[in-house]
């Protein structure tokens, strides 16, 4: 972000989608329904798991391999950081690290939601 008397403002922004299901571990970042990557030289992310009450957000963090690629969590959710619906994560991450989601149960049988991302950089 560029300094704005010494606070950081974001020059550029991008918000879209991502649906998350509780089978497999799925990037969050505001580019997957443009078919696109993290925002360019992002520095912070703010997202939102929307969906039922009886079901949470479960959070993994990926730094980029030496080849620019990101490896996708295979293990549980049972280390995961876990978010209840409808709230909202703001955090300043940059583009070199990537983060994945799948729902988690709580009860009851919605079997996924979708997540809201906005990029900011």
């Amino acid at each position: 972000m560029a300094g704005f008397n010494g606070n950081a403002v974001a020059r550029n922004v991008r918000q879209g989608i991502c649906k998350v299901d509780t089978t497999n571990w799925r990037p969050i970042h505001s580019g997957l329904t443009l078919g696109v990557n993290e925002l360019p030289n992002r520095q912070w992310i703010k997202f939102q798991g929307r969906g039922r009450d009886t079901i949470r957000l479960a959070v993994r963090y990926v730094n980029q391999n030496a080849d620019g690629t990101f490896t996708t969590p295979t293990m549980t959710a049972h280390d995961a950081i876990v978010y209840p619906s409808m709230a909202v994560i703001e955090e300043p991450i940059s583009d070199s690290v990537r983060i994945y989601a799948r729902a988690v149960q709580n009860g009851g049988t919605s079997g996924g939601f979708k997540v809201v991302a906005v990029e900011y950089s």
